[in-house]
């Protein structure tokens, strides 16, 4: 037998037991029928209190990591663009020497 007959056979319809009614009734004035609530416990039956001072520490301690890795990425770009800086400049300050160097020797030509 495979499983789609299984399924249909569990899920067919059964007629309900002809005396079902009077059981209930009788279950209902006996006292018997009371609803209880039914408690869930997962976790090994913490309280929902601790549940909720476990979940703000974990978050505090993400947000703490995070802050960390934010300063942290914010010192490498610093550094990154501190060396980037450097290098115009010194491109710059040799530009600027080359030029120098050009204006201060004496034209050979001064008849352009």
């Amino acid at each position: 037998m495979n499983i789609d007959n299984e399924l249909r056979d569990a899920l067919r319809r059964k007629q309900a037991p002809s005396d079902l009614a009077d059981r209930v009734l009788a279950r209902i004035n006996n006292g018997e029928a009371e609803i209880q609530p039914q408690t869930r416990r997962s976790g090994g039956g913490s309280h929902p209190v601790l549940r909720w001072l476990a979940a703000a520490a974990v978050l505090a301690v993400a947000a703490g990591g995070a802050e960390r890795y934010y300063t942290q990425q914010q010192a490498i770009e610093a550094a990154r663009v501190q060396q980037e800086l450097k290098v115009a400049l010194q491109i710059t300050s040799d530009t600027l020497a080359a030029v120098q160097s050009k204006l201060s020797k004496p034209a050979n030509n001064e008849g352009r």
